[in-house]
This record gives C-alpha cells, sequence and structure tokens, in this order.
C-alpha cells in the first residue's frame, strides 16, 4: 500500500477547523475494519485513511510540525500492509490492571496462534518481534497476515465463510468475519497493489 506523503498531512490548524468530518471518515472506515476476537482481544486491520488519522492526531496532541510530522509519518506507515497481505493493531484488552499484568504474561506465544482461516486452511499471522519476548506480550501488537493467492480467494468467495481465530491455550476464540468486513479488507489488498 502506498504510503502516506507528506502532502496529505494538514497543518494542525486547518486539520482542528475540519476535525469532526475527519472523525466521521475514519469512523466508517474503522467500524468495518475492527473485529472483536472474544471478549479480550480486537484487531483493527490498517488502511491509508486510519494511518493518516493517526499522524494527524499525534500532530493535533503533541503540536507537532515540520521534521517531526516526517518522524510520525515514518512510524505509522510502516503500520500500512505490503502487497498480498494485510495488516492490523492487536489490542489485548483487560480492564483491571491486575488481570491485564497477569495475562499479558500468560498470553507469551501467542504469535504462534493467531491465524485467518477459510476453505479448510489456516494463514497465520506473523508478528512483530520486539513485541514480545519469554516473560510477557505486549498490549498492543502489529502483526501481518501473508495471504497467497488461495487465501484472497478464500477472502472473495462470500458463500464461504472465513474466520479469525486465536487458539492459546489460556486464551481460544474465533469469529467469522462479516461480509462487510471482509469487503473492506479485499478492497485494502487491491489498493495495496495499485501503483501510486
Amino acid at each position: 500500500m502506498n504510503p502516506v506523503r507528506r502532502e496529505e498531512i494538514l497543518p494542525v490548524a486547518e486539520f482542528v477547523a475540519d476535525r469532526q468530518r475527519h472523525l466521521s471518515q475514519v469512523l466508517s472506515a474503522q467500524a468495518v475494519r475492527r473485529v472483536a476476537l472474544g471478549p479480550n482481544m480486537t484487531l483493527l486491520f490498517e488502511n491509508r485513511t486510519t494511518v493518516r488519522w493517526q499522524v494527524h492526531e499525534m500532530c493535533r496532541v503533541e503540536g507537532l510540525h515540520g521534521d517531526a510530522v516526517l518522524h510520525e509519518l515514518d512510524t505509522y506507515n510502516a503500520l500500512l500492509p505490503a502487497p498480498d497481505e494485510l495488516a492490523a493493531t492487536l489490542l489485548v484488552e483487560y480492564p483491571e490492571a491486575d488481570q491485564r499484568d497477569r495475562m499479558v504474561r500468560l498470553l507469551v506465544g501467542l504469535h504462534q496462534h493467531l491465524w485467518i482461516e477459510a476453505a479448510g486452511q489456516r494463514w497465520a499471522a506473523r508478528f512483530d518481534g520486539e513485541q514480545f519476548n519469554e516473560q510477557r506480550v505486549s498490549a498492543v501488537q502489529f502483526v501481518r497476515f501473508p495471504l497467497d493467492a488461495q487465501a484472497r480467494q478464500a477472502l472473495a468467495a462470500m458463500d464461504q465463510p472465513v474466520r479469525l481465530l486465536v487458539d492459546h491455550p489460556h486464551y481460544s476464540h474465533a469469529v467469522e468475519l462479516t461480509r462487510s468486513t471482509r469487503g473492506a479488507l479485499l478492497d485494502d489488498l487491491a489498493e495495496a497493489v495499485s501503483p501510486s
């Protein structure tokens, strides 16, 4: 997917003046790309709209301009999917601090237990290796799902279910992706391979 360019980032005052319209756009984009995986994990699939919003928000909150904007673009553009993959932010969400601390320790090995499943096949998520270690996992993970031609065909075959699942010994849930989510992800895959 083509990175968000510097010229797409508005000056802070201009963004703030029209923030409500931008917020409506990103909420619409996020609504179909947000997938609850059981009660304590959420995946938000990223695309150019979600990344552009995050850069704008960081600039607004931190009062960033100039080279600092370029740094934010570099940071958030890294979340965009490459061709033939989906990219998502995975949130491990436990409201109580004690429970969250316990679970991020119990969920060690999560990077081997997240999948997209369709047509009797599974495609594993690829995690950022800096976000977990032998003692704990980060409560915010950046994951990618490399998809071969069979996976893309399965995602497009709306008459067949596609599931997102986690099968960790301490957290096991599955959810079928809705048609609207699948349509949005197919759009993202198409955009990832289109020229700028």
